[in-house]
């Protein structure tokens, strides 16, 4: 496999072969196999050919003939980079046994979700904000055009309230000739932050730590002390954060209306 410049067909000069051990751990984290180390191997060569205005060309068809293109690419909903076949009428495509010849393991989970797909909770930790880049090479120079999950990507703060009802079995609705004439709101959130304390943000902390069900604790501002306090022992590689689940009347845009007191929450 070689880096080719970028826009050409990869038969032309200014080809750089790849290291067999960096190929190996590319061909191993584009098929969901890899270790960590991989990974990262995989992602810093996709990160500097993007930088570089390079291509990856692959040598899965016989010398001489042009190669099938990967192409570098930003994956915005993940923030991570992964790699592209470059496929249409003028393109060779990978030999059917090449393990380039299928989309990569990790980019077939953004396929565009519509009404119709399940909800399905995310896995791990249970985080929005992610660490801030040692190196500003980390991010993008542009915002993620290659994105396929743009059309109907749900944003992951969502899909991790579908994770915390589902453990708390709050996505479960009994009928209505069981329904308790006496139950509440303040039920349902006793119920979430029971289940708060199952879940993790972080390695060792738990969610119930950093999760709130009622205004005051925001404009007491004990959300940001609490926040303070716990986020001295937060671990490495994962940003400090809280939650809070409101009930509110209604919302506009990013203001939250709780009617009772007539206090907007901005979010």
């Amino acid at each position: 496999m070689w880096l080719i410049p970028r826009s050409t067909n990869g038969l032309g000069s200014g080809r750089i072969p790849l290291p067999q051990p960096v190929r190996d751990a590319l061909v191993r984290w584009y098929a969901g196999q890899g270790s960590q180390y991989d990974e990262a191997a995989g992602i810093m060569l996709v990160q500097q050919a993007r930088i570089g205005e390079k291509w990856i060309a692959c040598d899965c068809l016989q010398p001489g003939e042009p190669p099938p293109i990967l192409t570098p690419a930003f994956l915005s909903e993940a923030e991570t980079y992964y790699l592209r076949r470059l496929t249409n009428a003028d393109r060779p495509e990978h030999h059917p046994d090449c393990p380039f010849f299928r989309e990569q393991a990790t980019n077939r989970l953004s396929e565009v979700r519509t009404h119709e797909s399940a909800a399905d909770p995310p896995l791990g930790y249970f985080e929005v904000l992610r660490p801030a880049p040692e190196k500003l090479a980390q991010k993008p120079d542009e915002d993620g055009s290659d994105d396929r999950t743009r059309q109907g990507s749900i944003p992951r703060l969502a899909r991790l309230l579908w994770r915390l009802l589902h453990i708390s079995g709050l996505n479960r609705v009994p009928p209505l000739g069981e329904d308790h004439a006496d139950h509440s709101i303040s039920d349902e959130f006793r119920t979430l932050s029971a289940a708060a304390a199952k879940v993790e943000i972080a390695p060792g902390i738990e969610l119930g730590r950093a999760f709130w069900t009622h205004a005051q604790a925001l404009h007491s501002k004990r959300v940001y002390a609490s926040l303070r306090a716990i986020a001295r022992r937060w671990p490495r590689g994962h940003a400090p954060q809280a939650f809070l689940a409101l009930f509110a009347q209604q919302f506009r845009g990013s203001t939250v209306d709780r009617r009772a007191k007539r206090t907007p929450l901005a979010g």
